[in-house]
């Protein structure tokens, strides 16, 4: 699956899936999973992101925030923080590799 999320203007996004699969039609599994993303994980991350933005209206805030909540509730988003930490380290070491200086 690959989503592309658009800006379309100040208060509006355009999301658009594509979902990769072996065969033209998808069987039933793959039809339960698609519609758990569209109806469950989906909702619960537009409700997330709305949220934010809506706190996010002040003239304080220069960069977007990773929801975090240490409590450990499930409106955090602590696997994206991970994978961006995995792609940081990643980077370092490609580029302590390759760039040093003379």
């Amino acid at each position: 699956m690959v989503l592309q999320i658009i800006p379309a203007g100040p208060e509006r996004t355009r999301e658009i899936w594509d979902f990769y699969q072996e065969t033209a039609e998808p069987d039933e599994t793959e039809v339960d999973s698609i519609r758990y993303i569209d109806e469950v994980l989906q909702v619960e991350d537009i409700a997330l992101v709305e949220s934010v933005q809506r706190r996010m209206r002040t003239p304080a805030f220069t960069q977007g925030k990773i929801v975090y909540d240490p409590d450990g509730s499930g409106l955090s988003e602590h696997a994206v923080h991970h994978f961006h930490g995995l792609v940081l380290d990643a980077y370092r070491h490609y580029y302590s590799k390759r760039v040093r200086p003379q």
